[in-house]
């Protein structure tokens, strides 16, 4: 037994000494903690309540109820652990470490070397050349975790509250004004893993149980002798990744209890409990797709749709990406600030079809200049902006950069509602 927790504690040290584990303090600390409680038999008793105590220093009056903390924090660790395997363990045998979902306790395992190198590099050629261009996506994507737990960590270097003008206050309100937690959610597309080969993603598919009807998907598993594919959400657009951490800068030196998370971990227990701002379009955010958040004006595939037009309003706004060079075109963004569910709390939308949009609407949100004019298109008589709105942007683009963002038209929508 001595020697099998030496053989585990050896490889606790190679993963908080990783790359994967790099500039992440927080997980380094929860793993650890967690890999003791392991070893000493303690695991099965550890509850939501006890981690955040222990291992978060959070207060005795803390509860797991309204703060997420833990279930948060606990699910990027275990991201982190499937990405240093698939990825820096370098397929060397050995023992892996699991923390299974809906579970606390780390499981200890054998680890079995991958396929040769040259069988992977074997494999990819036989696909077909727009499988393969198809794979060049990810070179576009970032890596979340990575991403926001740095942004996360880096609070104390964040902007100062000297960067704050009225404008940007006034756009801001009622998140800085709230006693709630402020949880900052990215859209993440599914992507189809085919374990030791990479990563396939079909752009009109985007959820599980559409994976069996796309005719791309069944193509490359035919090619490859129809192997094990797995769902993964590890993925968000440059764009999403931009916006986020735009909203960490401004937001981190105002908001002592800001989270970050994706889609497909966001429980509705969390929508109902915390502020939320959404990031990226709806068929990314599943939650954007209730009829609960059903509004005036929203995102589809190939525009935004006014559903509700007003005098010299545009019923539909056409996107168009330039034939051949999908890094350039015009397209829109859109800007919701909302009710949270039932009116309580307040909830922010940034969506778009495109990277560049995205970004250009998180822009309008934290630039004081940009701030500034959007106060002045949305302000009444009386000075005041509306609690609940919408705006509509314009995006021109370049290389996947905006390039120039203009106001459309905006609602303001009936306190209580939705969008």
């Amino acid at each position: 037994m001595v020697g099998e927790q030496e053989t585990v504690r050896a490889e606790v040290d190679r993963l908080l000494h990783s790359k994967t584990f790099e500039g992440s303090e927080v997980h380094r600390r929860l793993l650890q903690y967690l890999a003791d409680k392991a070893l000493s038999g303690e695991a099965d008793r550890l509850k939501e309540y006890t981690i955040g105590l222990e291992a978060f220093s959070k207060p005795p009056e803390y509860d797991p109820r309204r703060d997420s903390i833990v279930r948060l924090q606990v699910g990027r660790l275990r991201q982190k652990l499937s990405a240093y395997y698939e990825n820096e363990a370098n397929g060397t045998p050995g023992i892996m470490i699991r923390l299974p979902k809906g579970a606390f306790k780390l499981e200890f395992g054998p680890r079995h070397p991958h396929e040769p190198a040259e069988r992977r590099w074997a494999l990819s050629q036989k696909l077909p050349l727009w499988t393969r261009a198809a794979a060049a996506v990810l070179c576009v994507v970032w890596a979340f975790a990575a991403t926001f737990g740095y942004i996360h960590e880096r609070r104390a270097g964040a902007i100062s509250a000297s960067r704050w003008s009225p404008e940007l206050e006034m756009l801001w309100e009622p998140f800085l004004h709230s006693n709630r937690s402020l949880v900052v959610c990215l859209g993440t597309p599914l992507f189809v893993r085919v374990p030791n080969l990479g990563f396939f993603r079909d752009p009109r598919t985007n959820d599980w149980s559409d994976v069996e009807s796309s005719t791309r998907l069944q193509s490359l598993r035919h090619a490859l002798g129809d192997p094990e594919i797995r769902a993964t959400y590890s993925f968000t657009g440059a764009g999403e990744a931009s916006a986020a951490f735009l909203f960490g800068e401004l937001l981190s030196s105002r908001k002592r209890d800001m989270l970050f998370t994706r889609s497909n971990l966001l429980s509705w227990q969390e929508v109902s409990a915390h502020d939320l701002i959404f990031i990226g379009p709806p068929k990314f955010n599943p939650q954007l797709q209730s009829t609960v958040l059903a509004g005036d004006i929203v995102i589809e595939p190939d525009g935004i749709r006014n559903l509700k037009p007003r005098a010299g309003e545009p019923a539909f706004l056409q996107d168009h990406i330039l034939p051949g060079k999908i890094s350039e075109g015009e397209t829109h963004a859109l800007i919701s600030r909302l009710a949270g569910l039932d009116g309580q709390g307040v909830v922010l939308c940034i969506e778009g079809n495109a990277n560049p949009d995205t970004l250009a609407a998180a822009q309008w949100l934290t630039r004081a200049d940009r701030a500034r004019e959007l106060i002045a298109r949305l302000g009444s008589s009386s000075g005041k902006i509306p609690r609940q709105f919408q705006v509509v942007l314009r995006v021109v683009f370049k290389q996947g950069i905006p390039v120039e963002s203009t106001y459309v038209f905006h609602h303001a929508l009936a306190t209580g509602a939705h969008r």
